[in-house]
């Protein structure tokens, strides 16, 4: 509805008698970047979920809303991720396409400037990169190998009764297959607050992404940088040719891996397949390939995604086209899906 003041007038944050703006710290850590849902539309909370950069972890906070908001449970997600960058929610399920948003996580926010969720549908997943700064292994090419790891680990989670639990859990023993920057996929727990107390299952859908050094480029470099899922048409919405769900597409933009990278789903995954997707500890929503890549020789801090026709370019209309900006060079290239028949 409409904000109204105390006097019962529309509500204006820039009148006199609502500036300035009084600063109230609701809690210290998340640094970067964050996403918002509503992990139980029964309360009065929304859940901010943030990857922290410099203290290498990942948290949840539910945070009150009203007048007096306040911080009333916090938890670690996972602290053995690494410095994580990007954070967005992600429909892996078909839980939004399929209408089936009660009960379920609800995107308040997506955390991504490519708009695929938009505020009330439900998600499955919550999709981190974890930005690598070390290139001193760097072969000087990007090695971006995709495989998954969904492992649950043994330990004990760190209980603690009071409104402003904190939770930690860190997902995967076995580092091993981990190399370089990664794209992880956290699974939202199913259940009654389960987001709140259970392990969030991480897989690896990405690894290997590696720093490509440079003079211009040496000052605080990383790789990779933000990930966005959309689907190949603007009215496809997941649903394909076939008229069946399909995943959405995923992109990363590499930063100083100096690449981008689109991934596309390697089978079909259903809507709250068996044992929310797991399948021999993977997690079939999160099995991906890569599409294609575009090697750039400069930093890509970002990725675009539109349907809009590209002016009187040879395309077939309504299919996505994805904007990549090349730094140091001052370009952006822009290349168009289609339907990969003759028309």
């Amino acid at each position: 509805g409409t904000p109204l003041d105390v006097d019962q007038t529309l509500f204006d944050p820039f009148s006199a008698r609502n500036t300035p703006w009084k600063l109230r710290v609701l809690t210290e850590g998340p640094d970067v970047m964050f996403s918002v849902a509503d992990l139980d539309s029964t309360d009065d909370t929304i859940e901010i979920i943030a990857s922290e950069f410099f203290s290498k972890k990942l948290t949840l906070h539910s945070l009150k809303i009203g007048p007096d908001p306040k911080i009333v449970f916090q938890r670690t997600i996972d602290d053995r991720c690494g410095a994580t960058f990007s954070s967005v929610l992600a429909d892996l399920d078909g839980l939004a396409t399929q209408g089936e948003s009660e009960n379920q996580p609800i995107v308040v926010d997506s955390g991504s400037t490519v708009v695929s969720l938009k505020k009330g549908d439900a998600f499955s997943h919550l999709l981190v990169t974890n930005h690598e700064c070390d290139d001193s292994e760097s072969s000087g090419e990007v090695d971006a190998k995709f495989i998954r790891q969904s492992k649950a680990i043994d330990e004990p989670l760190d209980h603690m009764d009071t409104p402003s639990a904190t939770t930690t859990h860190a997902e995967s023993k076995d580092q091993s297959k981990i190399d370089g920057g990664s794209l992880f996929a956290y699974r939202v727990p199913t259940g009654k607050e389960a987001w709140k107390t259970d392990p969030w299952p991480r897989s690896i859908i990405a690894t290997g992404f590696k720093v490509q050094g440079q003079l211009n480029n040496m000052i605080n470099a990383g790789a990779p940088g933000f990930c966005y899922t959309f689907f190949p048409t603007r009215e496809g919405g997941g649903v394909g040719s076939d008229k069946k769900w399909h995943r959405p597409l995923i992109g990363i933009s590499g930063d100083c891996a100096e690449s981008a990278y689109i991934l596309r789903p390697t089978e079909r995954a259903s809507s709250r397949s068996c044992d929310d997707g797991a399948e021999e500890g993977r997690d079939k929503s999160t099995k991906y390939a890569l599409m294609f890549e575009v090697k750039c020789q400069s930093t890509v801090g970002s990725l675009a995604i539109g349907y809009d026709d590209l002016h009187s370019a040879e395309q077939q209309s309504g299919y996505a086209k994805i904007y990549v900006p090349c730094y140091e060079q001052d370009k952006v290239l822009v290349f168009a899906l289609g339907s990969g028949e003759d028309q």
